[in-house]
């Protein structure tokens, strides 16, 4: 079994250097954590993570608090967040709050008594769970939302919807209509951003099928309230936006139960770009939020502020329409 002088050999360093690299010490140099890192993977190198949090007063393990594990959005950037922290020296508990607040104040409490040296969240609520993080008394990263007072990493929604928009007008759609919750914080958002790119273009919104974003990947809700829309007003529209990938298959399931096909009849278009839009049939277009990037810049965040004291800031990441099939019936093989 390798030792930590065997680690301190092989990368050319000392004894206490490496002992710094694997207690995240923030006079460690990049260049320098990164051949160390090395040496503890080639070598196999387990450290005794007892004796070094009683060293350094830390644990090594990072807490990671999503709506759903199993929604293919989250699970993505789960992997990029579990991937980097392994890669910088750190353990990951994630946590599942079901976008429930009682959950996530439970959990927080059981992380802080766990003594986790730091949390990335998906906040249930903005506004509502702010209290709960506030007595968390270690540094925290929020992802895909915005939190006062937190660093947070995550794109415009607004600038998302816009962009999707502005697709649907470039393609040659004038009767587009839009799937998915019209007042929720991000979804609002995305909404507005849609609706108002349209307008300034002098497009109005023809249907709009208000209904909840799914809270997994059983949901059927979607399917049999834009059926029943059907069943009212009728679909009126060449094309819709909807709120994610889920609800945008969803709403692929009802078209098809109604006689609709896509894209020939009706053409959608998802958001998030999750694996989903490129497995489902015909492959979707969707806006795609830079998944692998959010995670791991959450994690370069969350060590900054560990080992830097850094304050908290924002940070806005670039999304991209992706084109597929559901919008556009033929195009390029590389898409």
């Amino acid at each position: 079994m390798a030792s930590m002088q065997d680690i301190a050999d092989r990368a050319g360093v000392s004894r206490v250097t490496v002992s710094r690299v694997l207690s995240n010490h923030p006079s460690v140099k990049a260049e320098t954590r990164k051949k160390v890192l090395y040496w503890v993977k080639a070598l196999d190198y387990e450290p005794n993570l007892i004796a070094q949090s009683l060293a350094g007063n830390r644990t090594n393990i990072i807490g990671l608090l999503v709506p759903e594990i199993a929604y293919p959005f989250f699970s993505e950037i789960i992997e990029a967040i579990e991937n980097q922290a392994f890669y910088e020296g750190y353990s990951t508990i994630i946590c599942n709050t079901r976008r429930s607040l009682e959950k996530e104040k439970n959990i927080l409490a059981e992380l802080r008594q766990r003594k986790v040296d730091g949390i990335i969240a998906v906040p249930v609520s903005p506004e509502k769970s702010l209290p709960a993080f506030q007595r968390l008394q270690v540094p925290a990263v929020m992802i895909t939302k915005r939190m006062e007072g937190f660093s947070c990493v995550y794109i415009s929604h607004y600038a998302g919807g816009q962009q999707m928009a502005k697709h649907f007008l470039n393609v040659g759609f004038q009767k587009i209509g839009y799937i998915g919750p019209t007042r929720d914080t991000t979804s609002a958002l995305k909404y507005a951003g849609f609706q108002n790119f349209l307008a300034a273009n002098r497009v109005e919104l023809v249907d709009v099928i208000d209904c909840p974003a799914p809270e997994n990947m059983n949901a059927s809700l979607v399917c049999k309230l834009v059926k029943e829309y059907a069943a009212g007003p009728g679909l009126r529209c060449e094309a819709y936006l909807a709120n994610d990938d889920i609800t945008a298959c969803e709403a692929i399931a009802a078209f098809r139960e109604l006689g609709y096909s896509v894209p020939q009849d009706i053409a959608i278009a998802g958001f998030d770009n999750s694996l989903l839009a490129k497995e489902i049939s015909p492959k979707l277009t969707a806006l795609a939020q830079p998944l692998e990037e959010i995670g791991r810049k959450a994690v370069e965040v969350l060590l900054n502020q560990l080992n830097d004291h850094a304050e908290p800031q924002m940070y806005e990441l670039e999304s991209r329409v992706i084109v597929r099939e559901s919008t556009i019936q033929f195009v390029p093989a590389s898409k």
